[in-house]
């Protein structure tokens, strides 16, 4: 039994199964000088080892310029680290370096389960660097849904017909066997967040043309403010919430029989 999403005030449906593939939460803070490649998080490694046991350190080279008073070019190479852990399974990957962290599902089940790691790992980071206000704040939502039979470009009862009129009816027919991919971007700008919605017909077999049935609903909710720490557990609660209205609100009946809605609640 699958909770796509969260305990709400909205009416909540429940699924046998979903298409998420990957659920992100991120948070970037200041640069924390504690935490190096010559100062790695080998205290953090021994408290979470028992859940997250695998861990991969990456060097990734960066070019730094900066513009002098006579006008020339700074030029400095220098080398970003980053610390991954993995569970057994590797399903779970937590991703840390000085400046953000970031804990990604691969095969999601349930908000509950999800929120759980969070404030497991979240809790003991925290702790450790003494971090006390969180630049910004990030939970993304990516479904990939992919029907083994079908038209590849006729998704009517399954997705909200406006989210792909334009391959349905701006496309001339004679064109529509030639479409190779139909991707779409949708950035909204509330008060306390923003949402960037990307939704369409990837076609992971492109640049040829679509004969999958695929289609992807991305849902990326990220703060525009800095927070104190206190306030990270109800604002990732509040994204779940604000990306699950989204996703309703996305899909039609046809997908929700085809996910197996077993029961609703309010």
């Amino acid at each position: 039994m699958v909770n796509i999403m969260i305990e709400s005030g909205f009416k909540e449906q429940v699924y046998k199964k979903n298409f998420i593939t990957n659920v992100i939460f991120k948070i970037n803070f200041s640069k924390i000088l504690d935490l190096s490649e010559k100062k790695p998080p080998i205290k953090l490694k021994k408290i979470i080892n028992e859940k997250f046991p695998g861990l991969e350190v990456k060097r990734i080279p960066q070019i730094n310029t900066r513009i002098m008073k006579d006008s020339t070019l700074d030029v400095k190479g220098t080398t970003k680290v980053l610390w991954i852990f993995s569970n057994r399974e590797k399903t779970i990957k937590v991703e840390i370096d000085q400046e953000y962290l970031a804990i990604e599902y691969n095969k999601y089940n349930n908000f509950t389960e999800f929120f759980q790691t969070i404030k497991y790992i979240f809790k003991e980071f925290i702790e450790l660097y003494d971090i006390k206000i969180i630049n910004s704040l990030g939970l993304r939502y990516i479904n990939q849904i992919k029907l083994n039979t079908g038209n590849p470009l006729d998704w009517d009862n399954l997705i909200n017909q406006n989210l792909f009129c334009i391959s349905k009816n701006f496309v001339k027919e004679n064109y529509r066997n030639n479409i190779s991919r139909s991707m779409h971007l949708l950035d909204i700008n509330e008060k306390e967040y923003k949402l960037r919605f990307q939704f369409g017909m990837h076609n992971s077999e492109y640049p040829n043309p679509i004969n999958r049935k695929e289609f992807i609903l991305d849902y990326d909710c990220t703060s525009k403010e800095e927070m104190e720490i206190g306030e990270a557990p109800n604002k990732v609660k509040m994204f779940n919430t604000i990306v699950y209205d989204w996703f309703e609100s996305s899909i039609m009946d046809g997908l929700r029989k085809e996910m197996g809605v077993i029961k609703h609640e309010k």
